[in-house]
């Protein structure tokens, strides 16, 4: 294709003038097609009415050559998406993704596809691919070589991706299966929820766990070419008033032997695997090697019910699950288009996804989107005709009937938080099905027929749906 007709083919794309550039390429013969024609030709296809089953067709003739391309991975999973192969197109723009981790279009897709193949739908596909499996996972949970072990994870992997190809877990002889947060806070919500939805034909025999959940007893420990005995291991764990957490200071030979950043990384492993991931994650804050053993130090396997013992003595509680832990953050009104910028007060049990959003990072988000759930908020501005105190009763009441009316009966998620501006109320949520819990939670809101209720991404730049309005005048400026 000479130079001119590039130039004109792109400005009648920017022009919207498809079916121009489809009848000038179809012209050319196909056995003189290259593959920058054939892709091209295929956008147009993919920008007609009815035009993505040819692009299909187009796309496929060139596959050996664009399968690492970047931009035929974005038209084939364009084709898909609009073919409504919502699962299939998924897979082409992860890959577009993978090999090209700027090009915002590709993550609008992405985002989308995960809203259309929900958590709820892999789930199940999940827990049907063990159960149609449970006689070869069962015969081969004991390997006996190492090639067993490689193609017995590959096959469980099979599984697995249903719902993620992020997933990490440990399986056990005892027909055990736990999974690993790896540090990600949303599984600890994530990870519950797909085990309670384990079939009860497999609950007499599999044992499935949603995180590491430590022990008391001392273990092996081999890292960086260091072997660790636990029981070594001396630590002394100072209660920080402020959090209301701990920092731990350690000190073992082979893990003061190794450098400081290798020594860290080992000692948190081990305190994952000694604590538990729960407990690791949301009660330490964080950690310090010490050079040699000091006064008050205990063996590392005493430490949890040594923190026990401290949290209760300040009427707190231990609690494994960080799900099930929520703190209150305070922040200062600032002027700001974006939502929640007007926010006093509020509580969250997942306090990276409020970090995040206030940094206007998605790194959480875009995790919980990748299995398929959701996490939003609701927000609806305050009436003017109702004080502080009885909005915030109003909106408690409202969490309590979504939790209790949709999310728990209907397994579609958990009010993670909510909070107070000068402008509008929050309430924090993580969806397994956004399309089913927006159909659900409309006729609840409109039995509140003074507000105006919204949903949003919970992120920064997020375009706002609106659920309800509000049949009086009574509310303040609106969110448009």
């Amino acid at each position: 294709m000479n130079e001119d007709i590039k130039k004109q083919i792109e400005e009648w794309h920017e022009s919207g003038r498809h079916q121009e550039i489809i009848d000038i390429l179809e012209r050319i013969p196909v056995s003189e097609r290259d593959y920058d024609t054939i892709g091209i030709l295929a956008r147009a296809y993919n920008n007609i009415d009815d035009g993505c089953a040819k692009a299909v067709e187009l796309l496929e003739s060139i596959r050996e050559e664009g399968e690492e391309d970047a931009l035929w991975n974005f038209r084939m999973g364009y084709s898909q998406y609009y073919l409504d192969n919502n699962a299939e197109a998924l897979k082409y723009f992860n890959k577009a993704y993978e090999l090209n981790p700027e090009d915002e279009d590709t993550l609008y897709f992405i985002r989308q596809c995960n809203i259309y193949v929900p958590l709820t739908e892999r789930v199940e596909k999940f827990w049907n691919w063990f159960v149609e499996n449970e006689t070869k996972l069962s015969e081969m949970v004991h390997p006996k070589t190492q090639e067993d072990t490689e193609e017995f994870m590959a096959f469980v992997h099979e599984g697995t991706a249903l719902i993620s190809e992020n997933m990490n877990y440990n399986l056990g002889g005892d027909y055990e299966f736990t999974f690993s947060v790896e540090g990600w806070p949303d599984l600890f919500i994530i990870y519950p929820y797909i085990i309670s939805c384990m079939p009860e034909s497999l609950k007499a025999k599999w044992k499935f766990y949603p995180f590491n959940r430590g022990t008391d007893a001392a273990f092996g420990f081999r890292m960086y070419g260091a072997d660790i005995d636990t029981a070594k291991i001396m630590v002394r764990n100072s209660y920080i008033e402020r959090t209301g957490n701990f920092h731990i200071s350690y000190y073992a030979k082979n893990l003061n032997a190794l450098s400081e950043n290798e020594s860290e990384s080992a000692m948190w492993i081990i305190l994952e695997n000694t604590l538990g991931e729960g407990i690791s994650f949301k009660y330490i804050d964080g950690i310090e090697q010490v050079t040699k053993p000091e006064d008050g130090m205990i063996p590392l396997p005493e430490l949890r019910t040594q923190i026990k013992k401290t949290l209760e003595s300040h009427d707190r509680k231990l609690l494994e699950n960080p799900k099930e832990i929520y703190s209150t953050y305070r922040m200062n009104p600032q002027e700001n288009d974006e939502l929640r910028y007007d926010v006093i007060i509020g509580s969250t049990c997942l306090d990276s996804i409020v970090a995040d959003y206030y940094n206007d990072s998605t790194d959480i988000f875009d995790h919980v989107n990748h299995f398929g759930a959701q996490m939003v908020f609701l927000a609806f501005p305050n009436p003017n005709d109702i004080d502080g105190s009885d909005i915030l009763n109003i909106r408690h009441d409202i969490e309590d009937r979504i939790s209790d009316e949709i999310l728990e009966p209907m397994k579609l998620g958990q009010v993670i938080g909510g909070a107070a501006g000068t402008d509008s109320s929050y309430i924090d949520l993580i969806v397994y099905d956004l399309i089913t819990f927006i159909h659900a939670v409309k006729p609840l809101l409109t039995q509140y027929p003074k507000l105006s209720f919204y949903l949003s991404d919970f992120r920064q730049h997020a375009e706002l749906t609106r659920l309800t309005e509000a049949t009086s005048d009574s509310s303040s400026a609106g969110m448009e």
